[in-house]
């Protein structure tokens, strides 16, 4: 069996290597014989294949939460009109894919971590090159395990004892049961802290740097209701980024150029379309525009409404008529105008300076620092700042629609609904009956992939969701 699985993984990465490099290395078939892997670069280029396996849930995600409204459109994807009304079909497909994908990320990097102990540095240089991959393998997986944990079980505040997801920390293949929610947090940090340890700073933004750590450690403490250690590394990710200037209009508007900028902490590079499957025709329009309470809350001079809410003009249903669609931007303004796609953003340092925002809030004395770290940013991106009298829930509520103003389209929206509906959230409930999903919906939680249990008998199914028996 562990024969097989090395074959089958082995074919995996051959596979990849038909494909075009998006990190330009070569991806090459090297997981069936462990003495392939003797150099620095050639672990480089096994993780490369890690880094690529990445899936991108960002359009699926916005999907299930407010960023979007239909448009006269959705009834001819009905595909995607049943994402969007959270049907469990879509859900379950969405489930496979992005189980899948990480899983085989996760995989691979542990391939490179049992291999590298094999390899002699030459000097210092390789040296050095040989623990920024053992770091970025250790951070990589830490990425996979964090998304896994909140898609597919309960939130956290539901109970740390309920079940995770599987860690898989050996290339071989095992029949795992789901680790704790908890003991998933324990083991996220553990590889964290091993990687921050380590000096990194790559010259791209493809692979994730020491600064990108440190951005996942603030996620994943805010995350744990570890308030006071989020802010302290949310806090170090914006000193050593410079500031808030690093929120300049100029850094900004790269993001969605083509570019990644200074912005950017870890972007996962692309060749392949992406957003594509919101739009119907050229002549037509999008399937889904801007949600128009969202639309709405931009102010005229706010760069991240003139980045996010793409007016286009289109034929109505009569001769003469004109609509105005509100079009989203970002990677759909980036198709529609032609712009190359060369990068999917990851990690952003509005990342880190929301959830020092949140992490200050939610201690309960620190709302001034949440304040002034949410105002310096909305200086930046020219937006009104919050009022000082907001503190407590209020305050939350409002770095919370600011986060959404910030990320619309790219699938943030959707982690912090599942997180907070039960309490600041909870009034996205009261809505359109076909779309909003009650706070106890069973649905908030994916389904574990029939895939995966078929052959892993100790695996349990997510509450709600069948386990279907063959």
């Amino acid at each position: 069996m562990r024969t097989l699985f090395r074959h089958i993984l082995s074919g995996l990465v051959a596979a990849l290597g038909a494909t075009s490099c998006s990190l330009d290395i070569p991806y090459e078939n090297q997981l069936s014989d462990p003495s392939a892997i003797t150099t620095v670069t050639s672990a480089r280029e096994l993780l490369a294949s890690a880094y690529d396996r990445l899936p991108n849930p960002e359009f699926d995600l916005s999907v299930l939460g407010d960023d979007f409204s239909t448009t006269s459109l959705i009834s001819r994807n009905s595909d995607l009109g049943n994402l969007y009304k959270w049907q469990t079909q879509p859900l379950t497909d969405l489930a496979l894919t992005l189980w899948q994908g990480y899983y085989e990320s996760i995989a691979i990097a542990n391939a490179v971590l049992e291999r590298t102990p094999a390899i002699v540095p030459q000097n210092d240089s390789e040296q050095a090159q040989l623990n920024a991959v053992n770091a970025e393998a250790k951070a990589l997986k830490a990425y996979c395990y964090f998304d896994l944990l909140r898609l597919f079980a309960p939130d956290i505040a539901e109970g740390g004892n309920r079940d995770g997801v599987i860690l898989k920390e050996e290339f071989e293949l095992g029949f795992l049961p789901r680790s704790s929610i908890d003991a998933c947090i324990t083991h996220i940090r553990t590889l964290l802290t091993e990687a921050v340890a380590v000096e990194n700073t790559p010259e791209t933004v493809y692979w994730i740097s020491q600064q990108g750590v440190r951005c996942l450690l603030a996620e994943v403490e805010l995350y744990a209701g570890e308030y006071e250690k989020a802010a302290q590394w949310a806090r170090l990710v914006l000193e050593t980024a410079g500031g808030y200037d690093v929120f300049a209009e100029t850094n900004y508007l790269r993001l969605w150029s083509g570019d990644a900028g200074p912005e950017s902490l870890f972007s996962r590079h692309t060749t392949a379309t992406f957003y594509l499957d919101l739009r119907y025709d050229t002549e037509k329009g999008d399937f889904l525009e801007v949600a128009d309470d969202l639309a709405a809350s931009y102010t005229e001079d706010d760069l991240r409404g003139n980045e996010t809410v793409y007016p286009k003009e289109f034929p109505g249903e009569t001769v003469g008529e004109t609509i105005t669609m509100r079009c989203l931007g970002k990677y759909n303004r980036m198709n529609w105008e032609a712009t190359e796609i060369t990068c999917i953003h990851k990690l952003r340092i509005a990342t880190a300076c929301f959830a020092l925002a949140e992490a200050c809030c939610l201690q309960g004395n620190h709302d001034a620092e949440a304040r002034q770290a949410i105002n310096e940013y909305l200086t930046r991106r020219k937006a009104p700042t919050l009022d000082e009298s907001l503190s407590g829930d209020d305050l939350l509520r409002a770095i919370l629609a600011e986060k959404q103003k910030e990320f619309a389209g790219e699938g943030e929206r959707w982690f912090d609904l599942k997180h907070y509906r039960n309490n600041i959230l909870s009034a996205w409930n009261q809505g359109n009956s076909d779309k909003r999903i009650d706070a106890s919906d069973y649905r908030w939680t994916l389904p574990i992939p029939q895939e995966e249990y078929f052959y892993n008998e100790n695996i349990s199914q997510n509450e709600g969701w069948p386990k279907i028996e063959n």
